[in-house]
């Protein structure tokens, strides 16, 4: 080795082959191995490199399949959020209708509840008012027989205090004159 790298340094002209021979490289081999090279290559590009560039199209198809479902997944996601919040707004206004129907409902329910009790106190002070006349008309009844007992008791204590026999023999006579003319 060391003599063909002084030989290539050397400032003769090479021999016999040239260049390549003072390398120690033959044509013949190089040939060759640019012949299997190109084989190997014809191979390889043959049945590894279509595999693999059959494997390569079916991944990237894989992926555009999959970014164009991701595309569509997105897009109903979307669709689906709008109608999901397009029903909680109609669910929203929905229960306030509800709500404000029953707040509705109570007023008038209230109304009607204050109205009846209303009416039944009116009721019973007109049935207390009717109860307090009868019982003063009765009151009043019994105080005018209690009134015409005690005059009489008294007009009986009067008149049989000055009644004289002849003049209670007058009254008698007076009365049964009344009696006979009617």
């Amino acid at each position: 080795m060391g003599m063909c790298i002084t030989s290539v340094f050397a400032a003769d002209p090479p021999a016999e082959g040239g260049l390549l021979d003072l390398l120690g490289i033959d044509e013949k081999t190089i040939i060759l191995q640019v012949i299997g090279f190109l084989v190997v290559l014809l191979v390889l590009w043959k049945f590894v490199f279509g595999k693999v560039g059959g494997l390569l199209e079916e991944r990237r198809t894989e992926i555009v399949t999959q970014l164009e479902q991701l595309k569509t997944d997105r897009e109903e996601l979307d669709q689906l959020t709008a109608e999901t919040r397009q029903r909680l707004g109609d669910i929203e206004n929905e229960s306030q209708a509800k709500i404000q129907a029953a707040i509705e409902q109570g007023n008038i329910e209230r109304q009607q509840i204050v109205a009846q009790a209303r009416q039944e106190a009116e009721d019973e002070i007109a049935r207390a008012r009717a109860e307090i006349q009868r019982e003063k008309d009765e009151a009043i009844s019994e105080l005018r027989g209690v009134v015409a007992e005690l005059a009489i008791d008294a007009a009986g204590k009067i008149i049989s205090a000055e009644l004289t026999p002849e003049r209670h023999q007058n009254i008698i006579d007076a009365s049964i004159n009344r009696l006979s003319a009617e």
